[in-house]
This record gives C-alpha cells, structure tokens and sequence, in this order.
C-alpha cells in the first residue's frame, strides 16, 4: 500500500516536473511570439513612415521638375520668337519610362493656319531652328542649375563659352541671334565667350579679337 502511494507520490512529482517545463516553454513561446509581434508592428510603422517619406519627395521631385520644365519651356520659346518671330513655342514632354523620366522636345507652330502642329525640333522648319534650341536649351541649363553652395536665386557662375553657336543658322536669322545673346548676357548678367565666323556675332560684342592664319602661324589682332 505504501509502495504504490510512493510511486503515486514519484509518478506525480515527474508529471508536475513536466507540466511547469512544458508551461516554462509555453510561456518563452508566448513571449518571443509578443516580442515578434511588437517588431512586427514597428517594421510596419517604419515601412509606412518609408513610404510617405518616398511619396513626399516624390511629390518634391516631380514639382522641382515641373518648375524646371516651365522655366526651360519658357526661355527657349522666347529663343525662338526672338530669333524667327511667329507662334513658334517650345514643349517638354516628361514621361516616367523604366521608373526614370525621360523628356520629349517638341516645336508647335500653327504656320499661319489655325491648326496647331506638334514637331521634334529635327523635322521642325529650316533656318536653323534645331541650332537655336539647342543653344537656348544649354543657356537655360546653366541659369536654372542650383550648385550646392550657391545662393537659391544664382544658377551656376562664371562666363558662358560657347563654339560656333547657331553655325547652321540661316543668314538672316543670324542678327537676331546675336541680339538674343547679347539680351541674355545684359538681362542675366553674364558674360559670354565665343568663338565664330559668323560676322553678326561678331559685331556684337563688346571686345572682339581676329584670329589669323598666314604661312602656318596663327595671329591676333583685337579688332574692337
């Protein structure tokens, strides 16, 4: 009688044993499965953080570009009346290709008609409009890029350099380019560097030299 109460006892004191070891276990598992849940929880809240951070510059991105889109729209539309008069305007296109924008020029002119047209500045008409935009395209460049450092209403510093600006301009489209350029050095001012054959650009500036070649050797002379 005693003998079986004993191993009552013994078989009661094991099952105890095993019970709190197994509770023991329950409970770290209860625990790790809150400590996971609470990670969880902060994962997601950062995720979520991340992502109206991601949107907001998002947001600041495609304003800052639209502004930049308007503001080169702008100068280059006024190249371009300047130089060949008309409706002629500019447009950038932007379009998120590949999760990168990529921007599409276009001329739109009504050509004295009432129907606007849309063309790549390449098939636009002739007289040199491919080279105008393209010299309007860098000038606006440099006055809207923002170098660190620099006050927010200065572009990058310094003089423009240009090579051979508009040299496929027609020739009675040519005075109107130096006068364009000479307004963007006034308005801007900046000052501008060049190098050309085109005499109407040369007779705009305020210093001109002339670079000769005779027997091999190059000579200059200033000529204004």
């Amino acid at each position: 009688m005693n003998e079986g109460l004993s191993d009552l006892r013994k078989s009661l004191a094991r099952a105890k044993a095993v019970y709190h070891q197994q509770r023991g276990e329950e409970l770290k598992l209860l625990q790790d499965k809150a400590d996971q849940e609470q990670r969880l929880a902060e994962v997601r809240a950062a995720t979520e953080r991340l992502e109206k951070v991601r949107l907001l510059l998002q947001e600041a991105a495609r304003h800052a570009r639209e502004q930049g889109r308007r503001q080169v729209e702008f100068m280059v539309t006024q190249a371009l009346q300047f130089v060949f008069g008309g409706d002629l305007d500019f447009k950038v296109v932007i379009e998120e290709k590949r999760d990168r924008p990529e921007a599409e020029f276009y001329v739109c002119s009504s050509y004295g008609g009432d129907l606007r047209v849309e063309t790549a500045p390449q098939d636009a008409r002739g007289g040199g409009v491919v080279d105008v935009i393209s010299l309007a395209l860098r000038l606006a460049l440099l006055h809207a890029f923002r170098p660190q450092g620099y006050p927010p209403q200065v572009g990058l510093g310094g003089p423009v350099i240009l090579d051979e600006p508009a040299k496929h301009v027609s020739e009675e489209y040519a005075p109107q380019v130096a006068q364009f350029l000479k307004s963007f050095s006034q308005s801007l001012g900046r000052q501008i560097i060049m190098v050309s054959h085109n005499q109407h650009l040369a007779d705009s500036a305020d210093i001109a030299y002339l670079v000769e070649m005779s027997q091999g050797r190059s000579s200059v002379r200033r000529i204004r």
